[in-house]
């Protein structure tokens, strides 16, 4: 069990929940996604295999695996937030996802029997949590001897734009932020090291920094500094204002279609217990 309270974790996160959270999270699946599934089945996941979604959000990814391993396998969606547990039950119904049961607990704590599950999954977690091995050594402990690991985190530092524009904003500002929280949001460039130490083995290690002239991908960072801005402002880091007139910036700067946006470089890394 994590030594901070749940309480001081939740408010680590600056993020919006829920339904206010669902489209910026869905077009995060869109940007990330088809590495995230890719990866996912060159890793060795299957029809049948007992899988659990860390951090599963709205649970785009989570019934993405229902879909892969099929009505005989069983995925389990682990978040510390009921409101996004609530999204994820409404996605999972609308799509016809029977084989997802959904579990309302902290990452570093789940209560999931000991050696149990096949395949465990996290994206954008570890770097919101101020123990991320923690994070780690729980999955390890729920995995099957030779049960497969699959981390995807993120360095939020290295998202640009050709040519510059008001969107790298972003990564100057919020990884400050976390910074602030004491979290490390370009923890994806180590990502390989902590799954070292926990103990995993047989590691591969992949890079996925999708980039777009077009498409609602191009907002994803202003959504996410919109959804931080009352945390960006209480950490003295901008003024509303200047908040404001930035996320302006942003938005006209991703109606450009001269403007390529290039996502924050994800690290994928899989490995066995």
């Amino acid at each position: 069990m994590s030594s901070i309270p749940q309480s001081e974790e939740i408010a680590r996160y600056t993020l919006a929940t829920g339904a206010a959270a669902a489209i910026r999270l869905e077009v995060l699946h869109e940007i990330w996604g088809s590495g995230t599934r890719e990866t996912s089945i060159r890793a060795g996941l299957s029809k049948g295999m007992k899988v659990a979604d860390f951090g599963c959000g709205v649970g785009t990814v989570s019934c993405m695996f229902a879909e892969i391993v099929g009505p005989e396998g069983r995925v389990t969606a682990i978040d510390l937030s009921a409101a996004q547990l609530d999204q994820a039950r409404t996605r999972a119904a609308g799509s016809g996802h029977a084989n997802i049961e959904f579990l309302e607990a902290d990452a570093t704590a789940t209560g999931i029997p000991d050696a149990s599950l096949d395949f465990v999954f996290c994206r954008f977690l570890l770097l919101h949590l101020p123990k991320p091995m923690a994070g780690l050594a729980e999955m390890k402990r729920v995995l099957r001897p030779g049960g497969i690991l699959f981390v995807e985190d993120g360095d939020l530092t290295s998202g640009y734009t050709v040519p510059p524009s008001a969107i790298d904003r972003f990564g100057d500002l919020y990884p400050r932020l976390g910074t602030s929280r004491g979290l490390d949001y370009t923890l994806g460039r180590r990502v390989h090291n902590l799954v070292q130490d926990t103990g995993f083995n047989e590691l591969s290690v992949r890079m996925n920094q999708p980039a777009y002239l077009s498409g609602r991908e191009k907002r994803a960072l202003e959504w996410s500094l919109e959804e931080a801005a009352d945390a960006l402002v209480d950490a003295g880091l901008c003024s509303r204002a200047e908040l404001v007139s930035t996320l302006a910036e942003m938005r006209s700067a991703a109606e450009d279609s001269n403007l390529l946006f290039v996502a924050p470089r994800m690290t994928l890394v899989t490995a066995r217990k």
